[in-house]
């Protein structure tokens, strides 16, 4: 079978900040999981687009579920602050076009800052980040001929367990980033993981908790997993769990986001 399944979404209010109301974003997964349960929906094969009012809530909803999507794009639009974070897109294929002339609410400005930003996450590395911005000449906010974006998006796969992940949090309500999980997420807590080679490796600030998600995808199960939390290192034996895959398939109807075995951190020191 080919081809798509195409949804055009409105804001889902008539507020001028529509896409960043809290309960927009669990409406958004749920949306999706609804056509991967029910539409035949491929989960890693998951795009978001917007223009204008929509290119702002892709820069909204985008970034803070990459986990969600093989690509994202906005035109026209920009991000809002204290809301989209460039951080979260570290493996997530992101695209923004803004005309040269577009500068009502400094729109153009902002996708500059955002680009600039992104190149300083990025440094040297070219396996991170996969985030273009656009500026198109001459063009000002109604005359962008995205219509291809949809092709150049099409390949794009999304890899459900990156090996590292940046999860800077802008709201109180998203408790999922791909591995990862907290029961507190709030604005600007901040949750930093590697996992190479059975070693996980976890940095948290600002108060963020966290669980950390496995399977074989990630670890090798028949050898230990060293994980440091903070700068604290234990080694442990980590089986997997019927239970936590049924668990975490129930909660983000996503194979690709079900995991068989759950760390949560920090981990209570071991008693002899």
């Amino acid at each position: 079978m080919g081809g798509y399944v195409y949804i055009a979404l409105r804001a889902p209010n008539d507020t001028w900040n529509g896409f960043y109301d809290d309960y927009v974003y669990p409406l958004i997964a749920n949306l999706v999981h609804e056509f991967v349960l029910f539409g035949d929906v491929n989960p890693a094969k998951v795009f978001i687009m917007g223009y204008s009012h929509g290119g702002y809530g892709a820069f909204a909803i985008g970034p803070k579920e990459p986990d969600l999507f093989a690509a994202i794009h906005a035109s026209a639009g920009a991000p809002t602050d204290g809301e989209t974070v460039a951080k979260t897109l570290r493996n997530t294929l992101f695209t923004c076009m803004v005309g040269e002339f577009d500068t009502a609410y400094d729109r153009h400005d902002r996708d500059a800052r955002f680009r600039d930003t992104i190149a300083k996450l990025r440094g040297d590395r070219a396996d991170i980040y996969p985030v273009g911005v656009d500026i198109v000449a001459g063009a000002q906010h109604s005359n962008l001929n995205d219509r291809d974006k949809v092709r150049e998006m099409y390949p794009a796969v999304r890899n459900p367990v990156p090996r590292e992940l940046t999860w800077l949090m802008t709201d109180k309500v998203i408790t999922d980033f791909f591995w990862l999980r907290t029961d507190a997420p709030g604005k600007e807590k901040e949750i930093d993981a590697t996992c190479r080679d059975n070693r996980v490796t976890v940095t948290t600030t600002n108060g963020a908790t966290a669980t950390v998600l496995l399977d074989g995808r990630l670890v090798d199960f028949t050898k230990p997993v060293v994980i440091t939390v903070n700068g604290q290192t234990q080694t442990q034996k980590i089986q997997p769990s019927l239970r936590t895959l049924c668990e975490t398939m129930q909660r983000r109807c996503d194979p690709g986001l079900a995991f068989t075995a759950e760390v949560k951190l920090p981990i209570a020191p071991t008693t002899k």
